[in-house]
């Protein structure tokens, strides 16, 4: 299969080993759902796959529903290091990477990436000997890391092995756009993949619903949703076109079959916001917007 350059949707798979998403109400999907997930994505053209060691028995399971579809070969897959492993130990890590391409019933991944900025500390020691020579031998076509906040950024950046760099942004958390880290990872041939468009469904919740998951968020989903009324457009597109806008790889999350579909026709339909949509979101939203609530890992919720 040809090398993965710049996809438009990334599946995260998150969902599939594990409950996840202060707007899931489902629970981790059976098995019988998750096929039926990653075969709504492959036939949508998704064919990037995220996933993590630290996502229960995600790896386990997207790896077995891939090859029983027979799309092993067809696909691309970025994993993350969990952030349990002695990653100044180079035997731990290259088993740690053996094991998720076991799990995952591949010998190629397409991005293995750091979970944590903080990782960064042990790679001249357990990391990048292992990691370049798997690049080497042909089995990791890139490395990179993924970003807990947007404070993390200039870490990331500063890091010239970093190729690939995941992080959130979304139409109401758009620091990694509005204080040029996207920019300078474009200018510096970075790929930077945008996860959490939707802020683990936040963005969809009526006020109502986040009352009862997110209580420091009701006021603002309530501004969040008299807004789309205003401008004319559902909550959940608004979040989509504000994604599409920033010009990146979007990874999404699903915990359904139709949800896969919603969203990568959303992707294919829908126009981006214009700069001008974007400043009446910024001052329509930033008042009432802080970090307790744009950055899940403060949550007090399971969901974090």
């Amino acid at each position: 299969m040809e090398p993965c350059t710049s996809p438009k949707l990334i599946l995260g798979t998150v969902q599939l080993g594990m409950p996840y998403g202060i707007a899931n109400t489902a629970g981790q999907p059976d098995r019988a759902t998750a096929r039926r997930i990653v075969q709504a994505a492959l036939e949508n053209g998704i064919t990037c796959f995220d996933t993590a060691q630290a996502y229960g028995n995600s790896e386990n399971v997207l790896g077995a529903v891939l090859e029983e579809l027979g799309a092993s070969g067809e696909v691309h897959i970025a994993s993350k290091l969990t952030e349990t492993l002695d990653l100044a130990d180079p035997a731990a890590v290259e088993a740690a990477v053996d094991a998720s391409m076991s799990r995952l019933r591949t010998d190629r991944l397409w991005c293995m990436l750091l979970h944590r900025v903080s990782a960064l500390d042990a790679w001249d020691w357990g990391l990048r000997p292992v990691l370049r020579r798997f690049q080497a031998e042909g089995r990791i076509e890139q490395i990179g890391v993924s970003l807990n906040t947007v404070a993390d950024a200039p870490v990331a950046l500063a890091h010239p092995d970093m190729a690939v760099i995941q992080a959130p942004c979304n139409a109401w958390d758009r620091r990694m756009r509005e204080r040029g880290f996207l920019e300078q990872a474009r200018g510096e041939g970075r790929l930077c993949c945008i996860r959490s468009i939707y802020l683990q469904g936040l963005l969809t919740m009526t006020p109502e619903a986040v009352a009862c998951r997110l209580p420091a968020a009701y006021e603002t989903a309530g501004r969040w949703w008299r807004l789309a009324g205003e401008l004319g457009v559902p909550p959940k597109e608004l979040a989509m076109r504000y994604a599409l806008s920033l010009q990146a790889p979007l990874v999404i999350g699903a915990e359904s079959p139709e949800q896969v579909e919603d969203t990568a026709h959303m992707a294919a339909d829908l126009a981006p916001l214009t700069p001008q949509d974007i400043q009446t979101i910024a001052s329509a939203m930033d008042p009432l917007l802080n970090e307790t609530i744009i950055e899940p890992w403060r949550w007090e919720s399971p969901a974090s």
